[in-house]
Order: structure tokens, then sequence, then C-alpha cells
């Protein structure tokens, strides 16, 4: 698909398809914090210096921008765009006490 194929969707259309996409991406990945918290610890693993798990969505921000100036034609580089910027808002109005529901990998503390 071209750019002019998403000419006419609206700000509630990508809404939407965003949505959708974070619903399709949950069932297939799980909580979208249980699966920061886990590549946050990972990057500390690695070194990288992080305040909190919110920063991964940071990071994932950036990664689709990147992509999507290399290829501005691809639908779900924005659908997931949309979608991080969403869970770094929920995540930033949280802290890791609110997240007493999801379980904690303690293989990679």
């Amino acid at each position: 698909m071209g750019l002019d194929d998403y000419s006419d969707r609206s700000a509630t259309d990508w809404l939407e398809a965003a949505s959708s996409t974070l619903q399709e991406r949950g069932l297939d990945y799980g909580d979208p914090r249980h699966n920061l918290l886990r590549i946050y610890k990972l990057a500390r693993i690695l070194g990288v210096q992080l305040r909190d798990p919110s920063d991964i969505s940071l990071v994932f921000l950036a990664t689709k921008l990147s992509r999507i100036v290399e290829s501005p034609q691809r639908e779900d580089s924005y659908l997931d765009l949309i979608g991080y910027a969403s869970i770094l808002a929920q995540l930033r109005f949280t802290t890791p006490d609110d997240w007493s529901d999801i379980e904690f990998d303690t293989k990679l503390e």
C-alpha cells in the first residue's frame, strides 16, 4: 500500500486501528508492562542507563520514528507509534507499585 491508500483515514480511524493492534499484540505478547519490565531488566544487565521501565517506551518510539523516516509507507509503524505513545502515557502516570497485578520475572534479577 502507498501513502495515498491511507489519505482518507481520519484521526479516529488511526486510533481505532492502533487500539485493535494493541489488543492483538496483547494476545501475542501479554501485558505490555510485563514486556517492558523484562526489556528494562535486560537493558540494565547490558549496562544501559534507564530510570524505569517507561523509558523503554521512549526507545520504542525512537525506533518507530527511525523506521518511518526510512519507510514512510508502512502502516504498521504508525500504528505501533500510536500504541507506544499510549503505553508511555499510561506508565508515566503510574508507579511500579501500581503494577502489582503483573508477575516480575525473578530470573532476570
